[in-house]
């Protein structure tokens, strides 16, 4: 992890302690801090199931880096390792009681403000410190489809980490039960990862197979969903899970992103292009133009009502587009990093592109804030001009 990444992703952490007991920081001063839930899914649950290989990154890289930044918080609340020290002697009851009591107090709060969820310890066996950790409402899964899996992955990884933390071993975590399963509960089992037993299960669950048909459901379910939250008038704040808050979010890309730039930034921009298709569709029956205008007016639109990015313009050129926009919910608020994070933003982008036109269109950072240290980014649309579209004079100069 670069000493950027590093330090952004630790400063996301404290932030979220932060505003359990505070004021929301003012990130984005336009759009807000909030940002909704079927976008964190359309953008982080969809690439994992359009990609499955990433589930196994998402949930080492989250479980790595929670079990170092809330090391810190147990200090800060005096929750010292000598409290676990005779941990697997307790009684049931006495232990089930030590664990609500810390939960209460220290992480049903935090998990809430994410969008997590309630969450609640409902069972412990002390002798082989196995939990169940049970959740309503959690916004991973919130209103997708029954998938027969479960999906929960970036929850799993944070439980993986603060109980490795609490009791000094690797424990690990999988989901017994999940709404994208039948549940009408994600119930998470944690328990020690050199169990064999146990550590099977854990493999099983983060080897993900997801078939054709259910992403296809999937993305209509998102699709539905992204309509019904465009078509409120204002954010339902009072539901858990509608809105989660946007560190949540570029926490979850940093985590991933650090394992290595290149390769997940492009995952994420495939998976992007890929879910434009049914975001055109969204465009088109919502504010119902067609064709260029689904890239010059309806995204623009669409993007602030969602608040996700302020585009400020979409300029024509004769080799293509230029988008100029501030605020994008992918690095809003983060200081400086040297890596991109707005991967699935440029792939949605491109493939909108490429639907409004009808031609190919590749999409390139032109201007990032992170290089030019302004407020302003700007994504560059450039037409690809196909081999035979190349005159032959032109050719025989680039063959020289």
């Amino acid at each position: 992890m670069s000493f950027l990444v590093k330090s952004a992703v630790k400063i996301l952490w404290e932030k979220i302690f932060h505003m359990v007991d505070n004021d929301l920081p003012d990130v984005r001063p336009t759009l807000g801090d909030y940002i909704n839930t079927v976008e964190t899914q359309k953008r982080l649950d969809y690439v994992l199931f359009y990609n499955p290989n990433m589930v196994q990154v998402e949930y080492n890289a989250t479980m790595n880096s929670t079990k170092e930044n809330v090391g810190e918080l147990h200090e800060k609340k005096k929750l010292h390792h000598s409290m676990f020290r005779n941990f697997t002697r307790r009684e049931p009851e006495k232990a089930l009681k030590l664990l609500q009591i810390i939960n209460r107090n220290v992480y049903a709060p935090i998990f809430q403000m994410m969008g997590k969820g309630y969450g609640k310890v409902i069972s412990v066996d002390p002798p082989s410190r196995h939990v169940t950790y049970e959740v309503r409402n959690c916004n991973e899964c919130l209103g997708l489809q029954d998938v027969d899996m479960c999906s929960c992955f970036h929850f799993s990884g944070i439980l993986a980490g603060i109980f490795s933390a609490m009791f000094q071993q690797s424990m690990g975590v999988y989901e017994s039960e999940c709404g994208t399963n039948g549940g009408h509960t994600c119930n998470f089992e944690i328990g020690n990862i050199r169990d064999m037993t146990f550590g099977n299960k854990v493999d099983n669950y983060l080897k993900v197979t997801i078939s054709p048909n259910s992403l296809r459901e999937i993305g209509i379910a998102l699709q539905k969903n992204i309509l019904e939250s465009l078509s409120q008038s204002h954010p339902v704040e009072t539901k858990v899970g509608s809105y989660v808050h946007i560190f949540v979010y570029q926490l979850r890309i940093l985590n991933t992103l650090e394992q290595n730039p290149e390769i997940f930034s492009e995952m994420y921009h495939k998976a992007g292009a890929r879910f434009s298709h049914y975001l055109a569709d969204i465009l088109r029956q919502f504010y119902h133009v067609d064709g260029e205008k689904l890239l010059t007016e309806a995204m623009p639109k669409y993007y602030k009502k969602q608040l996700l990015a302020n585009i400020q313009s979409v300029e024509k050129f004769r080799d293509g587009y230029l988008i100029t926009f501030t605020e994008a919910m992918d690095c809003a608020g983060i200081k400086k990093l040297d890596v991109n994070p707005c991967s699935f933003m440029r792939g949605e982008i491109e493939g909108i592109a490429n639907i409004a036109t009808g031609k190919t269109i590749e999409c390139d950072i032109h201007s990032c804030r992170f290089d030019t240290g302004e407020h302003l980014c700007q994504y560059r649309l450039s037409y690809v001009v196909e081999e035979k579209d190349i005159p032959e004079w032109l050719k025989d100069i680039q063959e020289q």
